[in-house]
């Protein structure tokens, strides 16, 4: 209550309501990381559409098993890939699980998600929520991670973290132009392409590369996202996408 009094009396535009609000869930549950997304295309097959509203607790170790959804989209995630199947596409619908109510010990472990991006980053229990939004395949999404070897999130966590997101998600939903944008955006088959390669790290030549085409057409391909998401230069356009701390060329660093 002490933290909703706090958030109210904070500005409403960008993201310092939200922060302030998962942050103190985060301390709430003693979770390790956690974060609220606007996933645009939240269903088996998506293509990784989604923007970090706020991200609490990442830094350059765990953060690369958050990128890696963005461009494998959230159903590469088991967990993630069996909420979607909960969720009613009807709007305003709400579910919130516990990983191990939703992925049994066996395929969560197996999963080449776990094994090579969630494990390296010495996370492991999870717990999520997804609030349907209006647009089709839109929601959004609260997740929460404890590091390896703590206690798994119980039936208490979930129960307070789903009464907080159906009490508080219109709070939570920022009025930030990012978030507009990605909801509107209908990108192009390459500059999906395009985007994808950017946030793995690639370069022009090396995008050209991998698709196919000149460098040239490349940048007029980056410089159209640049205009679509309101951003100046790849580095923003990868903050607005993933939130902070974000990569730079020579791999990821905190700000």
């Amino acid at each position: 209550m002490r933290r909703l009094n706090e958030a109210h009396e904070l500005p409403a535009e960008g993201n310092t309501r939200a922060s302030h609000l998962i942050s103190g869930l985060l301390d709430i549950l003693h979770a390790t990381v956690g974060g609220l997304v606007t996933d645009c295309d939240f269903r088996p097959g998506g293509h990784g559409a989604f923007v970090a509203v706020t991200l609490e607790g990442w830094d350059s170790t765990t953060l690369p098993a958050l990128q890696v959804l963005a461009r494998e989209g959230s159903a590469f995630n088991p967990g993630l890939r069996a909420l979607m199947q909960r969720c009613p596409a009807t709007p305003s619908s709400l579910v919130t699980a516990t990983r191990r109510e939703l992925v049994m010990n066996r395929d969560w472990y197996g999963a080449p998600y776990i094994e090579e991006h969630l494990a390296p980053a010495h996370l492991d229990d999870a717990l999520y929520t997804c609030l349907r939004m209006n647009e089709e395949a839109v929601v959004q999404g609260m997740g929460f991670y404890r590091a390896r070897n703590e206690r798994p999130f119980d039936e208490a966590d979930r129960n307070l973290v789903h009464l907080f997101h159906a009490e508080c998600g219109a709070l939570l939903r920022p009025r930030t132009l990012e978030v507009d944008e990605a909801l509107q955006a209908r990108l192009s088959r390459r500059e999906r392409q395009t985007l994808e390669l950017l946030l793995r790290g690639m370069m022009d030549k090396e995008i050209a590369g991998q698709l196919g085409i000149s460098p040239f057409t490349v940048n007029q391909y980056t410089k159209a996202l640049y205009r679509r998401f309101g951003v100046h230069s790849r580095a923003a356009l990868i903050a607005r996408l993933l939130g902070q701390p974000r990569p730079t060329a020579a791999g990821v660093r905190t700000s």
